[in-house]
């Protein structure tokens, strides 16, 4: 991002009063401290969102920022400059207004609920020869995402795809006056609409408002009455326009045709187009983060090396404590020489350990003995660059599960929608955070700015802090033994009994500790762990005589929240209210209260937040409320086959010869088994995967490291990937069918499963 603005330019357009304003530049805009790290004039916006910016100006200011825009009387030192406005997001948008003025270029503005990122990328694969573009990065399309996407342009671009979406009424008038599109793409919205729009009606009348004076909106023409009562002037896409073409093997058919209409309106010609679409990039190639060989952490975003991508790779990559030392791999051989300099350029101002070139697929000496470091991959989908990933892999079993990132942030964001804005967040990540593994999720949720991590034991604690987790760790089962570790580490213990309360304390005299952070447990009909009621008068005695800890927070486990009936639940919160203030009463000074679970949020987030709720599965998308809360599933679990063969009537399968073919059957040998977590118990018949979108059944017993199933109804062969839990097969399903419980599921993939993380 080049601004080529002036301190006081930038204090003209955001609040009309520049006089007596410095002139020095301002090349760059941050609104997030952790994705400030290079060395660039900057100024720092304080929005205010479920995080207050203004709570991290001296961390900004500590970072070598000296330029603010606040909405708020704050104090910096001296040589700091303070620019104060009355909406630090308005005037955010206003700076993203004026620098979209600079370009008369054309700017293609896409908006609706389905395939607007897919739509956006297809085309920049279709126009990339023709036109120099810049397009909205990943899937940059809130308030604040549309403006910095604004930001990007350059007067070395000549078109722009801007990508836009909204989450409340007439927030795209604000969108629409930044962007001010030339043309537009609307996808439609299907058969839902947001909580925050009272019909589909009005959540399709509010995207169209983005619209309002392009000079054509192309759409299909199933939205032909949507845009006609909203009075849009559009194109309407006829599918039937394109009927030389077979779209029934090629996925999202609508999309493709949507941006090859596009294209050809644009002036590329249909014979080219008609090359190109069996070739559209797979786009569910997402960065994707994974633990590699020699202690390596690998971030996989060899999808594209544009600009913008470059920067949202390496931003997330320097953004992250996970590995001190960052490596940064580039492969080049398909990237125009003019351009080349700019992406070194882009590169060397995050200052890595190291810069590796990758030529003709060769792979540096130097790059192979590198350990303990991230290591960001970037190169053109045409490089081989995803083969050479192959090599930094821990684990070469082809059996993994993916973790998407950004569904995880979507469902914590629901759940502290529930809440009171003051209130705080902990997220359970015990038991290897649900499966999902040790440290790569900890670390995600330390950079969304999440309050607190709960393990279960202190071992748990230890691997975080070992890992560079800084967060406040709450111990929901504190051993005995363990006090040695809770206190080297800075961990924060729960404690259930007077007596190992007094053991605790007694620890801490030995080095004259004092005012340690301690959780206590209080029991209100969970019947596992805690004081009761009875014996709260004791606790409250003996805490008043003991300096060497301070009381952090008080919690208690609702025992049936997930259940229709809320009437234990209630009774629970009563008695916890109870409680509550018997302890206030007792203990002067703040103290955090906290009972809802990931289902307790859900139900009595309004009436019963406290001072913190504890989020757990709910993270991952899977509550008994997840359809209604619109969370978001957030696992993939895949494998591929190792060979097919057929076999004949009266031929049997597997172990024990359980199963005998009726008739001619292809048999398909998948790499996973038992071990890995798919269970002995989905043997013949009662689990299924899905293979290219045919669900193929288990046949005979399900052995250790391999499992058979039947592919006689599907095209297939071997290295296809299959889906064990998906879009076909959901976790819930899948755990009725073993007859338990996602989280089960979940804790039982086997640690020799590779973990992926996807962003």
């Amino acid at each position: 991002m080049k601004l080529n603005l002036t301190h006081k330019e930038l204090v003209a357009i955001v609040s009309g009063d520049a006089s007596s304003q410095p002139e020095h530049p301002i090349d760059i805009i941050y609104y997030d401290t952790r994705l400030i790290n290079t060395s660039r004039n900057g100024v720092f916006f304080a929005l205010n969102g479920r995080r207050n910016g203004h709570d991290f100006l001296q961390k900004a200011y500590d970072k070598g920022i000296r330029s603010f825009v606040v909405s708020q009387e704050v104090e910096l030192p001296n040589d700091a400059t303070i620019i104060k406005v009355d909406d630090t997001l308005r005037a955010l948008q206003q700076v993203a207004k004026h620098h979209r003025n600079q370009f008369s270029y054309p700017v293609l503005a896409i908006t609706g609920s389905l395939g607007k990122t897919t739509i956006k990328e297809w085309l920049y694969f279709l126009l990339a020869d023709e036109f120099n573009i810049i397009r909205s990065p990943k899937s940059f399309n809130s308030q604040i995402g549309v403006a910095m996407s604004l930001l990007e342009m350059t007067d070395q671009h000549d078109f722009a795809i801007i990508e836009a979406d909204i989450s409340h009424p007439n927030e795209m008038e604000y969108i629409e006056d930044m962007v001010s599109p030339t043309l537009g793409i609307y996808t439609g919205i299907g058969h839902f609409y947001a909580d925050n729009f009272e019909s589909q009606k009005v959540h399709a009348a509010e995207h169209l408002k983005l619209f309002k004076y392009t000079n054509i909106t192309f759409a299909l023409s199933e939205h032909k009455s949507e845009l006609r009562r909203n009075k849009v002037n559009a194109e309407l896409i006829d599918i039937e326009d394109w009927k030389t073409i077979d779209f029934s093997q090629l996925s999202y058919p609508n999309n493709r045709i949507i941006a090859l209409h596009v294209a050809n309106f644009l002036g590329v010609d249909q014979g080219k187009l008609l090359k190109k679409v069996h070739h559209l990039p797979v786009l569910s190639n997402r960065m994707e983060v994974f633990e590699g060989q020699d202690n390596n952490l690998i971030i996989n975003d060899s999808y594209n090396i544009d600009i913008d991508a470059l920067e949202q790779a390496l931003s997330y990559q320097f953004s992250s404590d996970e590995r001190k030392d960052k490596i940064v791999v580039l492969d080049l051989s398909f990237v125009e020489e003019k351009r080349k300099q700019a992406i070194l350029n882009v590169v060397n101002s995050y200052a890595p350990t190291q810069l590796f070139l990758i030529k003709d697929n060769k792979v540096p000496k130097e790059l192979l003995e590198v350990k303990n470091s991230s290591i960001l991959f970037k190169g053109s989908y045409r490089s081989r660059l995803k083969e050479t990933v192959l090599l930094f892999k821990n684990r070469k079993h082809e059996t993994w599960v993916e973790f998407d990132l950004k569904s995880i942030e979507h469902n914590i964001l629901t759940f502290q929608k529930k809440l009171p804005k003051e209130t705080k967040t902990l997220v359970m990540v015990k038991a290897s955070s649900y499966g999902t593994g040790d440290v790569n999720i900890p670390h995600f949720l330390q950079q969304l700015g999440i309050d607190y991590l709960g393990v279960a034991y202190t071992d748990e604690g230890t691997t975080l802090r070992e890992n560079g987790i800084t967060l406040p760790i709450l111990i929901m089962n504190t051993e005995i033994d363990a006090f040695e570790d809770i206190i080297r580490f800075q961990l924060e213990p729960s404690l259930f009994s007077v007596a190992q309360l007094e053991a605790f304390c007694k620890r801490l005299r030995q080095d004259k500790i004092t005012d340690f952070p301690i959780h206590i447990t209080v029991e209100t009909g969970m019947n596992r762990l805690g004081f009761y009621p009875d014996e709260l008068p004791e606790l409250l005695e003996k805490l008043k005589t003991l300096p060497e800890v301070k009381v952090k927070s008080v919690y208690s486990h609702l025992a049936d929240a997930d259940n229709t009936d809320d009437s234990y639940s209630l009774m629970q919160i009563q008695r916890f209210k109870a409680m509550k203030k018997q302890i206030e009463e007792e203990l002067n000074y703040p103290i955090l209260f906290h009972i809802l679970n990931s289902e307790g949020t859900s139900k009595f987030g309004k009436i019963a937040a406290f001072d913190m709720v504890r989020l757990g599965i709910g993270v991952f998308g899977y509550t008994s409320t997840a359809k209604k809360d619109e969370l978001l599933p957030t696992i993939r679990w895949k494998t591929t086959i190792s060979q097919i063969k057929t076999i004949q009537a009266g031929e049997t399968v597997g172990y024990s010869r359980t199963f005998t073919a009726k008739q001619e059957m292809k048999i398909a040998t998948l790499r996973i088994g038992y071990a890995d977590g798919f269970r002995r118990s989905l043997s013949n018949g009662v689990g299924a995967v899905f293979i290219n979108g045919v669900s193929c059944p288990v046949v005979g017993n399900v052995c250790m490291d391999m499992t058979m199933v039947d592919v006689s109804h599907t095209a297939c062969r071997p290295g296809d990937e299959v889906e064990i839990i998906g879009e076909n097969i959901n976790i819930e399903t899948f755990s009725k069918r073993l007859n338990t419980i996602p989280y089960e599921v979940m804790t039982s993939i086997n640690k020799r499963v590779s973990r992926v993380y996807l962003r």
